[in-house]
């Protein structure tokens, strides 16, 4: 009877211990879980900037909470072609908080396409960090950039500082107009041209949008991989292996550039499948290229922003 009675009171202690951590899990589960991401509108130098916001379940203490901020490529938007909502909910659950913006002309912006400038993105880019330091309480920040956003990371610690990291997916980080080169790949000269034409009537079309002479005039005079030298800041860079739109020349030349960093990554392997934006026709190669686009940013921002 003894041993019996004992045996109940234990039952009866688990369960009471069971259903406690359930309770504590219960009230726990609305502070831990992350938060929808919300669409914003930014007060920005020349007018509304249209971004989307995520959060962490858990708020740090106002100046801790790290960001990144998601920067799209030429022509692109705020969805970064599928990668950064899924991207800002992983940073989330590791208490990093997000905003990914429409830069000029692109996405929801009102803007018109020769409003899409380097110094105007850098603008933009500027304002919605200040925009979450004071409405969320943001600290230390690191740049994301695809493309044409990746050139704008490139330079932008240079211009504006601030900066902690820099995550570069397949950057256009061709020195000078050869950052360029992705508008007609199989002919330099052809964007040599573009560039007088701009220079002459004040924009030039390309790609179905309208380039401004002053783009033209800032992708002349900027080198994005002497300015990642200058900043030598932690930066992850990434390339796929169906390029097909940035020179094997622009590709060596940025890998080389961050190798000689201090805390410089080079990862190329996970997406040896992938195209210029890490996609694939195949499903389940574009899944996997996504997911170890993910994982492997997230790693490196873990490591120099927590």
């Amino acid at each position: 009877m003894k041993n019996q009675t004992q045996k109940r009171a234990f039952y009866v202690l688990t369960g009471c211990i069971a259903a406690l951590a359930l309770c504590i899990a219960a009230a726990l589960a609305p502070l831990c879980r992350t938060p929808a991401a919300q669409d914003v509108c930014i007060p920005g130098t020349r007018g509304t900037i249209y971004a989307t916001v995520q959060l962490p379940g858990k708020l740090a203490r106002s100046g801790d909470m790290p960001l990144a901020v998601l920067c799209h490529g030429f022509t692109g938007s705020r969805a970064g072609d599928g990668h950064f909502a899924p991207l800002a909910q992983e940073l989330a659950a590791q208490g990093i908080a997000t905003v990914r913006l429409d830069f000029p002309g692109c996405g929801d912006s009102t803007e018109p396409f020769t409003a899409y400038t380097l110094s105007n993105m850098a603008d933009d880019v500027e304002s919605a960090i200040l925009y979450m330091q004071s409405t969320y309480g943001t600290g230390p920040t690191a740049l994301v950039g695809h493309s044409m956003g990746g050139r704008l990371a490139s330079l932008y610690p240079q211009q504006k500082g601030g900066i902690a990291a820099l995550v570069l997916w397949s950057p256009a980080n061709g020195a000078g107009l050869n950052g360029l080169e992705f508008l007609n790949i199989d002919d330099f000269s052809a964007v040599e041209a573009m560039a007088a034409e701009a220079e002459a009537n004040g924009s030039v079309t390309a790609w179905g949008v309208e380039l401004s002479a002053a783009y033209m005039d800032e992708m002349r005079t900027s080198d994005p991989n002497a300015a990642l030298r200058e900043s030598a800041l932690p930066t992850l860079l990434t390339y796929s292996g169906s390029e097909g739109i940035l020179s094997s020349t622009t590709q060596a030349e940025t890998i080389a550039a961050v190798q000689s960093l201090p805390d410089g990554q080079v990862v190329l392997d996970p997406f040896a499948a992938g195209n210029h934006n890490y996609l694939s026709d195949d499903p389940a190669t574009a899944a996997a290229l996504d997911k170890a686009l993910r994982q492997t940013t997230v790693r490196f921002l873990t490591q120099y922003l927590g």
